[in-house]
């Protein structure tokens, strides 16, 4: 009796996963007939070299509509959201290299919408300029890239765009900030840098490609997306009911770190490093007769006053122990001690953004409009005519500390 029932068990439970089986297969089927996502994989992949970077050969189109942004994204042969690059100068053509991060990328923009592209457009046929931004990099994963990789463009003009509340910070952390493992991180050791390279979660392979193929299930990307959904709506309530806490709390840098005044000694040691790195990328550019440029992107915390004061309600960041120009006049003073040229248009972002919106309503990054007046700006200072338009290590009119007084929130 217990045999049989043993048997009538297995066929039962047998019965059943095929069913269940079945019900997955036509739910798959059915949704990859009615169900087109933007999105059925990613852009990113794991890099050895510098922990991810954009996946040469990729075209997705993002969908983030809880934070309003909805953009085409096409990688080319040599890992950049550019057209097709060739290696070879063409003779008499100016080669104006962007680095950074999801600013210098265009997080939100169409290509041709980003100051990168703007600024190709407005010099015209006598420049060249080359995007090569990745989402959430730091500047040792800027500086390894260009090293190892884009160094052999050979380009005439370098411009790092240099995100003041993030890139310290993301400069002193190894952890996993998108996928594939950790992001490589410099130490400093006796005024050196010492690098710790990136370690894989999971080593490439079977497991690598099992997830691909599981990004491309409609039925799987259909319930992830409806429960980020539910979860968005949740994390939304919350921070109208002021309960979440700030940037990135649980580390023992923020967002907010490279603000506050006294800093601590784990932003002090980041920026040293950050300083380091900086040093030896316009070192490389100089023994190439390259021109380097630092471009901090005034931000949205820093321009839009009520913006800040809004998320400052919200955390447990001290209003009065922040300093929006500290990390710039830091910034300012060693560029020039270094005889790099920097610029931060700080004032100009203002004035633009006293007469309408110059970053996305639900995001910090800059818009359109914020992308046109950083094309403008930086058009004034590459113009071929005058290409020392600011000496090196000397302060241009829109730099840190030319404001009066000090603006602390």
């Amino acid at each position: 009796m217990s045999v049989e029932r043993t048997r009538s068990g297995r066929a039962n439970a047998a019965v059943l996963i095929v069913t269940v089986l079945v019900l997955l297969a036509g739910a798959e089927a059915i949704l990859r007939l009615v169900y087109q996502p933007p999105i059925v994989g990613s852009c990113i992949r794991y890099d050895p070299l510098v922990g991810w970077s954009l996946r040469p050969g990729a075209s997705i189109q993002t969908d983030m509509t809880e934070r309003g942004i909805h953009n085409h994204i096409d990688v080319n042969s040599l890992g950049l959201r550019d057209r097709e690059i060739a290696v070879t100068r063409t003779r008499g053509r100016r080669r104006i290299l962007m680095v950074g991060d999801s600013i210098a990328f265009g997080s939100g923009l169409e290509v041709g919408e980003r100051y990168s592209d703007l600024l190709g457009h407005d010099l015209g046929g006598g420049a060249e300029v080359i995007n090569a931004g990745v989402p959430g990099w730091g500047n040792d994963q800027e500086l390894l890239f260009y090293e190892q990789r884009l160094r052999r463009l050979k380009p005439d003009v370098v411009v790092l765009t240099f995100t003041g509340n993030n890139d310290v910070v993301n400069n002193a952390l190894d952890g996993a900030l998108l996928e594939g493992g950790t992001k490589p991180r410099f130490e400093l050791s006796a005024d050196s840098l010492v690098m710790h390279p990136p370690v894989p979660a999971v080593k490439p392979g079977a497991m690598t490609r099992l997830k691909g193929i599981l990004r491309r299930s409609r039925l799987l990307v259909f319930t992830h997306r409806r429960l980020e959904r539910v979860a968005y709506r949740r994390t939304v309530h919350q921070e109208t009911q002021h309960q979440y806490t700030g940037f990135e709390s649980y580390r023992h840098l923020s967002h907010w770190s490279v603000y506050e005044n006294p800093g601590s000694e784990a932003i002090e040691s980041a920026w040293k490093v950050t300083e380091a790195i900086l040093a030896r990328f316009a070192a490389d550019c100089r023994a190439d007769s390259t021109r380097f440029i630092v471009f901090a992107m005034p931000l949205k915390l820093e321009v839009d006053d009520a913006w800040r004061d809004d998320l400052v309600k919200g955390t447990e960041a001290d209003a009065s122990h922040l300093d929006m120009m500290k990390p710039y006049q830091r910034l300012s003073a060693f560029c020039a001690e270094h005889g790099i040229e920097y610029h931060y248009p700080i004032d100009e972002f203002r004035t633009a953004a006293a007469h309408g919106t110059i970053y996305f309503k639900k995001d910090s990054h800059p818009n359109v409009r914020g992308n046109l007046l950083a094309a403008a700006y930086l058009r004034r200072i590459l113009r071929p005519h005058d290409t020392a338009a600011t000496p090196l290590g000397q302060a241009s009119p829109a730099q840190s500390g030319s404001r009066p007084g000090n603006t602390q929130l």
